[in-house]
C-alpha cells in the first residue's frame, strides 16, 4: 500500500480565516475519494493546537501501487481540486511512502 501525505499551510493564518481556507480543502479534496479511481482511502485532517510553527492540515491518501498514486495525481478531478485549493494555500509539503 502506497501512502501520500500533503501538508498545508494556509494563507491567512488569522483563526477564523485559517478555519474557513480549510474548509475550502476538505470540500475540494474529499469527493476525490468517491470520483478517483486507486484511491483507497481520503482524509482532510485540520491542526486545530494554533501553534504557530505547526502545518495547518493534513491531506492522507492511501492506494494499491505506485501507478495508482501517479493516476490519482494526474486525475482531472484531482488537477481542478488543486487549481482551486491553489488560492488559500501559502506552502505545502509532501510526503509518499511504502507501507510495510
Amino acid at each position: 500500500m502506497i501512502r501520500h501525505i500533503v501538508l498545508f499551510k494556509v494563507a491567512d493564518r488569522s483563526p477564523r480565516a485559517a478555519a474557513e481556507q480549510v474548509e475550502t480543502l476538505r470540500s475540494a479534496l474529499e469527493p476525490l475519494a468517491a470520483s478517483v479511481p486507486g484511491v483507497l482511502g481520503l482524509r482532510v485532517s485540520a491542526d486545530t493546537t494554533s501553534i504557530a510553527t505547526h502545518w495547518d492540515a493534513a491531506l492522507e491518501t492511501e492506494h494499491a501501487s505506485w501507478e495508482d498514486l501517479a493516476a490519482y495525481q494526474a486525475h482531472p478531478e484531482h488537477r481542478r481540486a488543486v487549481e482551486a485549493i491553489d488560492a488559500v494555500v501559502a506552502e505545502r509539503a509532501v510526503v509518499d511512502y511504502e507501507v510495510t
